[in-house]
């Protein structure tokens, strides 16, 4: 068997993406049939290692798991995390269980998964012990929480005071007149005055000269038509009018290998940010 099909290719680092979004279980097959490192954008010669063969992933899934972050939540990638480390895959599919070579050459197997206590870890753990025991001494030196109680002479609290009784002695001859308590008049409540209206700032028109080179689409708003160029290439596109290079591969599902496209090639893009 070649010496490249011994290696680990799950785990060499040599084989990997530098790319921390790309996924590490993403190699690419070269002319004569052999894995090497992956290519960075989307490509029919990109293959996922993870279960133990070379699959090929078709452009949908490069761009949906494989080239992006979102690789982490990709079963693929999870079967590969969960086996085995040290398992060898040809470019031809075959899987090879290469545990006992590295042992018998003096390097020591290694387990994908395995936790590494980092000085980041030990500090926030040390701190969350040390604030937990400041707050237990705290409360043990005050002897408890104390919560306040309103009192009844409380500034703010009506108390209702009894209203006096009338005394007196009536004549006989007279007929006793009830005390009349004229009612408190209310004070006038002020009307609210209003606030200054906030005025909208007007929508800045766009200012970028790389309009110059757009076309409006037709029928479609914050949409427009770019002709590829000489030199020109799907990244430096997306690059040049400051737009994410997904957004001009949805905008675009034509395009089924970036590599291909030829000036005079027309092409649809959101408004550019530069």
């Amino acid at each position: 068997m070649d010496a490249d099909h011994d290696r680990p290719l799950l785990t060499d680092p040599e084989l990997r993406s530098p790319d921390p979004a790309t996924c590490p279980f993403l190699r690419a097959v070269d002319d004569d049939g052999r894995l090497r490192l992956p290519v960075e954008a989307v490509d029919p010669r990109n293959r996922c290692v993870a279960t133990g063969t070379a699959d090929p992933q078709d452009a949908a899934q490069q761009r949906r798991a494989c080239l992006t972050a979102a690789h982490v939540s990709c079963p693929r990638y999870l079967s590969g995390v969960a086996g085995p480390a040290d398992r060898g895959v040809s470019a031809d599919g075959d899987a090879s269980d290469t545990a006992g070579e590295a042992v018998s050459a003096g390097s020591p197997s290694r387990e994908r998964g395995a936790r590494t206590l980092t000085p980041a870890v030990i500090a926030a753990t040390v701190f969350l012990v040390a604030s937990a025991s400041a707050a237990i001494a705290f409360v043990a030196v005050r002897g408890g929480i104390e919560l306040p109680v309103a009192s009844p002479g409380a500034t703010g609290v009506a108390v209702a005071s009894p209203t006096p009784a009338v005394t007196g002695e009536a004549s006989p001859d007279a007929s006793p007149t009830p005390a009349i308590t004229p009612a408190a008049t209310p004070a006038p409540t002020p009307a609210p005055t209003p606030g200054p209206t906030a005025t909208p700032a007007p929508t800045p028109l766009p200012t970028s000269d790389r309009y110059a080179l757009l076309e409006p689409c037709p029928t479609t708003p914050d949409c427009y038509i770019y002709t590829v160029r000489t030199g020109d290439n799907l990244q430096s596109i997306a690059g040049y009018f400051g737009v994410p290079y997904e957004t001009v591969l949805e905008l675009n599902p034509q395009i089924t290998d970036p590599t291909t496209i030829q000036p005079g090639d027309e092409i649809t893009l959101p408004p550019p940010t530069r």
